[in-house]
């Protein structure tokens, strides 16, 4: 089993509720793959989201996850500017395409790939007044808090993480994965466009010298600061994947006797 799975159901319950499982319609309608089918496990869950990426799931009160709301999420680039984005949604993501699915059961590992185009848009804090920033600009600093949006096309996302088959004290098996060993890196095979307002140096608004540069240099800088934000989305969509894998065994969704393969 892949963390692709964990990514994709992840998504599917991103506003975290708990219910009960063995009530709910919505799992008996999963259909089931072999573990090292990963193809079929690739086609289960892409299907899986794309189809209730904007209905959500009625009968266990799962909300729609596209969008996804956002709330005082914040970043630091190399301690020297710090991004808030106070209040704002996520969008793109039902229509991401796991291009790669490779889980292998004995080694205990997987790999995944996955393909989006995501929007991000909101109403951001900036602050970049650290000294060595002032010393600079002599003397000033630069700060904000507007209006901002980031559009990425085809952001590409490879992650490689560790798995394995547990068994529980309610007798059940599940599919277990190491949050903490989890690996990722990311490409953009397509562009990155940024806008963005109330961007102030001193009290002069420099937003439109600030965005223009932005999005002439968006390869040096997804390059040298994007990493930053991609582990800031993989906490985000990890956090998501253990309400479903912590909570269903893996008899819902994979045809084979796990047995062989528990760790203790």
């Amino acid at each position: 089993m892949s963390k692709m799975q964990k990514y994709t159901v992840a998504v599917i319950l991103a506003c975290t509720i708990i219910f009960d499982w063995s009530n709910s319609a919505f799992i008996d309608t999963l259909p089931k793959c072999s573990i090292k089918d990963n193809e079929c496990q690739r086609q289960l869950f892409q299907d899986t989201l794309q189809k209730i990426g904007k209905s959500g799931i009625p009968d266990l009160n799962v909300p729609p996850i596209d969008p996804i709301h956002l709330e005082n999420v914040s970043v630091s680039v190399l301690n020297l500017v710090n991004i808030t984005l106070l209040d704002g949604e996520a969008t793109g993501i039902k229509d991401c395409t796991f291009k790669k699915f490779i889980a292998d059961i004995d080694k205990e590992i997987g790999r995944q790939e996955i393909l989006c185009d995501i929007t991000i848009k909101g109403h951001y804090l900036l602050d970049a007044a650290s000294p060595l920033i002032e010393s600079v600009l002599g003397g000033s600093s630069i700060h904000g808090e507007g209006n901002g949006k980031i559009a990425i096309k085809k952001l590409l996302i490879e992650f490689v993480f560790p798995f394995y088959a547990q068994r529980r004290d309610d007798g059940e098996i599940y599919i277990t994965c190491d949050y903490k060993e989890i690996k990722n890196s990311f490409d953009v095979l397509g562009k990155v466009t940024f806008s963005a307002d109330k961007i102030y140096l001193g009290k002069e608004d420099v937003s439109e010298f600030v965005v223009g540069y932005m999005n002439e240099n968006w390869k040096f800088l997804m390059k040298s600061f994007g990493q930053i934000f991609i582990d800031k989305a993989a906490d985000y969509y990890f956090k998501f994947a253990g309400n479903f894998f912590d909570l269903v065994p893996a008899k819902y969704y994979i045809s084979d006797d796990l047995t062989p393969y528990l760790k203790n």
